[in-house]
């Protein structure tokens, strides 16, 4: 274990043994004889599961042995010897996770013998493939390398070069990720516009009827997806679905969402049919365990009634503006992706002038307050009743807005998605 070298009157020594100290091989530590932890190095900061070395600098010492007993055995054969080597003992993760460690450890003395602190050396052997002749061969090696740098001052300058070049040597790796997240970046950024342009730009313009929408996607890309799309004999399709998990994978799902909804929307006005369709082409595609909830509804404007189908996914809520009370949408199926055999159920209701419905996906109504409170379906009925004569789009935008207020932040844990139809007077 090397001796701090800033005792010697060099900078460039103080500065060699900080670097020393900081990219050893093992978790590196200094103590006062009676426990307290005095510093520890990068390496043992993350072996023991800490953010930072701030966090781990305020636990004692005996907090991260299994055996606190240990702790005091190794400070008394430090008292008796001075040094030790190889001690075997079994140290505690932050997350709870037990390692098996070796410590190898030296008593520092001032000039008149008295204990300034200790040093120790601590290799993890939980690994079956740590064997310990190589851990014998690795300690010993080191304690040479470090007696040769505390009494060769000459040797540490002719060295410091090469601790520089390996400085740079980090920095350029440093760069080169910098360069791979910033490429990794720019492609999920380029994704994020992809997913983007499958939402629909503009909605059918049906008299006596208004749409709107809001997505907010928690990462760059997610999983949400809705669509509503002209159908044949002035019919209007609404769709909104949720793909398990975040990120690139979900975005491809939603993706080949789109295309093969948009292809059995076409051929069929039964929404049961088109959800039954769906189901039977990804449950050959998904392999990996995602699934997909959906809620599908055709509107025909004529007959002022929607037909709709559900797959797992949160009930759609249908405010009656003449009766002021609301009604929760439910039909029998199964999440899609799942089970080949799902059967999907057809269910009917009337939509009279002054109705709103509205869809959404899990992200509404499991937002969680700072104590963990979800946001839940009660409120969404309470603003749809409260707010009913808002413009459809500014009613989505007061959701929002009791939204970032609940949870006291501007993004969400989970994707947000929401879907308006209303019947205009």
């Amino acid at each position: 274990m090397p001796e701090p070298v800033e005792h010697r009157g060099s900078t460039l020594a103080s500065t060699c043994y900080r670097e020393l100290f900081e990219t050893l091989p093992d978790m590196a530590i200094m103590t006062t004889p009676s426990g307290d932890l005095l510093d520890i190095n990068r390496l043992g900061v993350t072996h023991l599961g800490y953010r930072d070395k701030a966090e781990i600098l305020s636990i004692p010492v005996d907090r991260h042995y299994v055996d606190s007993a240990d702790r005091s055995r190794l400070a008394s054969l430090l008292k008796d010897r001075g040094t030790v080597e190889d001690f075997e003992t079994r140290l505690v993760r932050k997350d709870g996770i037990v390692m098996n460690v070796w410590i190898t450890a030296r008593a520092r003395r001032d000039g008149n013998g008295h204990v300034l602190y200790h040093e120790k050396v601590i290799r993890n052997t939980s690994s079956p493939k740590n064997l310990r002749r190589e851990l014998i061969a690795r300690n010993h090696a080191l304690e040479k390398t470090v007696q040769d740098l505390q009494k060769e001052r000459d040797h540490i300058e002719a060295q410091a070069d090469s601790l520089m070049k390996a400085v740079a040597e980090l920095n350029e790796a440093k760069r080169i990720v910098e360069e791979q997240n910033q490429k990794i970046t720019a492609e999920l950024d380029m994704a994020a516009k992809l997913q983007q342009s499958l939402l629909p730009k503009r909605y059918p313009e049906i008299e006596g009827y208004r749409f709107a929408s809001k997505y907010l996607p928690s990462n760059r890309i997610g999983g949400d997806f809705f669509d509503i799309i002209e159908l044949e004999n002035g019919n209007v399709g609404v769709v909104i679905a949720d793909v398990s998990g975040h990120g690139p994978a979900a975005a491809l799902l939603t993706t080949m969402f789109k295309m093969s909804f948009h292809l059995y929307a076409q051929e069929s006005l039964s929404p049961s049919d088109v959800l039954g369709r769906l189901n039977s082409e990804f449950c050959r595609l998904i392999t990996t365990g995602e699934y997909i909830t959906a809620f599908y509804l055709v509107l025909s404007p004529d007959e002022k009634r929607i037909v709709y189908s559900k797959a797992g996914h949160p009930y759609p809520i249908l405010f009656r503006k003449a009766t002021g009370t609301h009604q929760r949408l439910d039909a029998e199926g199964f999440f899609i992706g799942m089970f080949d055999e799902a059967v999907f159920e057809n269910m009917e209701v009337s939509l009279e002038d002054g109705d709103r419905l509205l869809l959404y996906t899990d992200g509404v109504i499991e937002a969680r307050d700072p104590s963990g409170t979800c946001f839940e379906l009660k409120h969404l009925e309470h603003i749809l009743a409260d707010q009913n004569d808002l413009p459809c789009h500014v009613l989505l935008e007061e959701i929002y807005a009791r939204l970032s207020r609940f949870t006291q932040r501007d993004r969400f844990e989970d994707d947000l998605c929401m879907v308006l139809v209303s019947a205009e007077p």
